[in-house]
């Protein structure tokens, strides 16, 4: 019988806390594996409805726009892991606003939160993910696959993280481990109250409009993304993948798109 992929694995989880991030703790608590999880209050994570007998959570505290605290995190782990078969590289930030108005410390947090931080945290375990022959897999979304009209730094940061992570992919071909990116849908989460504004106050937006999927959906696809090391670029639905081949086929149209829909998020108040 197929042993059960999840059984005696060290899976990693940054922004565990909440949203997507918890949702995974609780997929995978059922596993015997260990979990380390992480997030900028580690008391605030959550234990799981249901746990293996043989599961063991590591709780660690890391804030990722803090390079001491992400350094702190990864000697923590370094000391104590052996290896990371997982490394969900879920947590992040948004940030809303026209870029006219958009401050440059909104750009700098917003940055340190999905560039800087998660490059820094996964460089340090990098030894640990190579050692398993391991997979990084990354809570992203679609605004990185083009210049987003209100979402400027926000796109812009989750971007550049793209291009950093297509780098380390191909740098490591040789080395059997895999480096996957999942654009993720509108999803069921606190983002839009966890965000910044334009000045660096946090959000206090309604969830976008329309369909909107639940953190355990897009916990379920990012589970199957980590059994495959071959996957790249990975998108949810129509949507998303419109935006992936139309920004190549007829990126006029595209913008004509996104200035009508969006245009509520960024027009001049």
């Amino acid at each position: 019988m197929k042993k059960e992929f999840w059984n005696d694995t060290v899976v990693v989880i940054t922004g565990a806390s909440s949203g997507i991030g918890k949702a995974l703790l609780e997929e995978l608590a059922i596993f015997p594996c260990q979990l380390v999880l992480l997030a900028r209050r580690a008391g605030d994570i959550p234990e799981p409805t249901a746990k293996h007998k043989d599961t063991i959570l590591h709780r660690v505290t890391c804030d990722l726009s803090d390079p001491s605290s992400v350094q702190d995190a990864i000697d923590w782990i370094s000391k104590r892991i052996e290896r990371v078969d997982v490394l969900f590289n879920n947590a992040g930030i948004t940030a809303h606003g026209r870029f006219d108005s958009l401050s440059m410390e909104v750009y700098r947090k917003t940055f340190a939160t999905n560039f800087f931080g998660p490059v820094q945290f996964i460089k340090g375990l990098l030894p640990l993910v190579t050692i398993a022959k391991g997979n990084i897999v990354t809570t992203s979304t679609v605004s990185a696959l083009y210049g987003v009209p209100g979402r400027a730094a926000y796109s812009a940061s989750k971007s550049a993280l793209h291009a950093a992570l297509e780098s380390l992919r191909i740098e490591s071909l040789d080395l059997g481990i895999g480096v996957s990116l999942v654009c993720v849908p509108y999803t069921d989460t606190a983002l839009r109250t966890s965000g910044l504004d334009s000045f660096g106050n946090l959000l206090t937006e309604a969830p976008a409009k329309g369909k909107r999927k639940s953190a355990k959906e897009v916990a379920h696809v990012l589970m199957e993304v980590a059994k495959d090391k071959e996957a790249r670029l990975v998108t949810f639905n129509l949507s998303g993948k419109f935006l992936e081949w139309m920004r190549f086929f007829s990126p006029k149209f595209l913008e004509k798109i996104l200035y009508k829909k969006l245009y509520d998020d960024f027009k001049t108040h």
